[in-house]
């Protein structure tokens, strides 16, 4: 099977590496270019153009795979099929008529059609979901809309955020990729379409979002610090201090005395403030331009008053 790899970033990569281990080797690896990060805008090379060179497989680093120099390029390879793993970009229907076998598949990070987008990890986490999952599925032209061969399901941890179910889902990927394009190899696929009457959207997350507003529920509160660590992180104030919520537990509020973001206690146990509906538990923390502590350490650090409130 001739196949060109397309995928940017760090979820793509489990797929790329279980693609070689099964014996198939891409004919081409994509990846968007290289491109400036951080405050102080360095230039860091894409993690797949790293890894497909680490395999020693041809790799392309595109301004726009729809170019049609590159498209071009693409039809004198004469792919069988496309495999797309979070490439982030819409395809056109010429881009998708490349393949001689009519197959573009895409490894998508949720049980679609729930969570199309960018972020479906961290939206299964903010939506309280209980399981989640890797999605194979025949790309269309609309975002993650397409006919679904083969879906595999995993729970999510009560206490799992979005970077530790992102690398669990990584690695599934990369095992149902493999075991889809076995079936396809055999002929036996079955393409069933989704029922877009359950869709529901996973865009990408925005820092403002990570505001904890402390008059919702702790479980609220634990689902959104959750889905935004590591990145792009749940805020809060303490004071003049900002500070970046890593890490939590609830509790049951079987007192009710306290207001939305004051604190109840604070120790080395955590730092217990009162919310909405319940006590988030406080374990992990971040002042800004801070490391990383445990709310125990910070406690010892800062003067937390009896009357002391978060946000």
């Amino acid at each position: 099977m001739n196949l060109i790899f397309f995928g940017t970033e760090d979820f793509p990569v489990p797929s790329l590496k279980a693609l070689v281990e099964a014996g198939y080797s891409p004919s081409l690896v994509v990846t968007k270019p290289d491109a400036p990060r951080g405050r102080g805008r360095k230039i860091y090379p894409q993690k797949v153009r790293l890894v497909a060179e680490e395999l020693e497989l041809p790799c392309e680093q595109p301004e726009s795979c729809l170019d049609p120099e590159f498209m071009d390029k693409l039809r004198e390879l004469k792919p069988d099929i496309f495999v797309v793993v979070s490439f982030g970009v819409i395809l056109s229907e010429e881009f998708l008529a490349i393949p001689s076998s009519g197959h573009c598949i895409n490894v998508h990070a949720s049980l679609l059609p729930r969570h199309r987008g960018a972020a479906p990890v961290h939206q299964a986490i903010l939506s309280g979901d209980e399981k989640t999952g890797i999605s194979i599925m025949q790309i269309e032209k609309a975002l993650d809309s397409g006919p679904v061969m083969l879906t595999k399901e995993t729970p999510i941890d009560a206490v799992e955020n979005s970077g530790q179910l992102f690398t669990r889902l990584a690695e599934m990927g990369g095992e149902a990729l493999v075991e889809a394009l076995g079936i396809l190899d055999k002929g036996e696929a079955q393409f069933v379409p989704q029922d877009h009457s359950l869709a529901t959207r996973a865009p990408k997350l925005v820092k403002e979002d990570g505001h904890i507003d402390w008059k919702k529920s702790a479980t609220e509160i634990d689902q959104l610090v959750r889905a935004y660590t590591p990145k792009p992180g749940s805020r809060t104030r303490f004071g003049p201090k900002r500070l970046i919520i890593l890490e939590g537990r609830t509790e049951e509020d079987n007192f009710g005395l306290g207001v939305p973001g004051g604190i109840l206690t604070s120790g080395e146990e955590g730092i217990r403030v009162s919310t909405g509906s319940g006590i988030y538990r406080i374990l992990r923390l971040k002042p800004e331009n801070g490391r990383n502590m445990t709310a125990g350490e910070f406690a010892r650090g800062a003067y937390i008053p009896p009357d002391a409130r978060m946000g």
